[in-house]
């Protein structure tokens, strides 16, 4: 199951108080529960904790509430670019044809029965989470790809100048003594722009890469351990 260490926050939303203390007991164990009574105060829930730990990583959502149903707060929760991506796996008792198209036409995940049992439940929460990580992953990817794609131009299009930057200063340091102030200055040039071209073109070269983490919970590729 998830680590102790770092437990999945699971939001479960139903206007039943049973309904909550059963999913509870089955959960509690291994992910860190929140509870929403309404699709209003879910809504609230998820979107104010957005980038912080109790964020949801996935909602348990029950179709049949007062005040707003499960497929308007799922609808809502796809809608918000900071909730769309969360999986949302209704709860319900209804599994007939119309149920589950309108669930999933909403935006649901996946769904369980009422009464749940123990195994499923668990079972279809680590399939969503598994393929929500899955897919996040596969988008990091796509994006590091075009990143170095984006690169790889970039570097052509400096390699012209660098090389003018690198001759002109290699003209200047053949018609300077090396006693002369300007000597010194002239070489770092040389020697900075030397540099560049051997980051440009392992940029150029680079097929296989790890990435390390920046700033903000971003990542970016670790030249040091690139290669081709």
């Amino acid at each position: 199951m998830n680590d102790k260490l770092i437990k999945k926050n699971i939001l479960i939303v139903d206007d039943a108080p049973p309904n909550i203390r059963v999913l509870v007991e089955i959960l509690t164990e291994n992910y860190d529960i929140s509870v929403a009574t309404s699709g209003p105060e879910a809504l609230e829930i998820a979107m104010s904790r957005m980038g912080m730990n109790d964020a949801p990583d996935l909602i348990l959502l029950d179709i049949m509430m007062p005040e707003m149903d499960g497929y308007e707060v799922c609808r809502i929760l796809r809608a918000d670019q900071r909730t769309k991506d969360i999986p949302v796996v209704f709860v319900t008792a209804n599994t007939d044809d119309e149920t589950l198209k309108k669930a999933f036409e909403s935006g649901g995940t996946d769904y369980v029965r009422k009464p749940v049992n123990r195994i499923e439940l668990l079972a279809r929460i680590e399939s969503a989470l598994t393929q929500q990580e899955l897919t996040k992953k596969l988008l990091e990817e796509e994006k590091l790809e075009g990143v170095l794609e984006m690169a790889g131009a970039v570097c052509h299009e400096l390699n012209q100048p660098m090389q003018s930057i690198l001759g002109f200063s290699q003209l200047l340091l053949d018609g300077m003594a090396t006693d002369d102030p300007k000597y010194e200055y002239a070489m770092i040039i040389k020697e900075q722009i030397d540099k560049m071209g051997r980051i440009t073109k392992k940029l150029m070269r680079i097929t296989k890469y790890e990435t390390l983490d920046y700033i903000e919970s971003t990542k970016i590729i670790d030249i040091n351990k690139a290669s081709d």
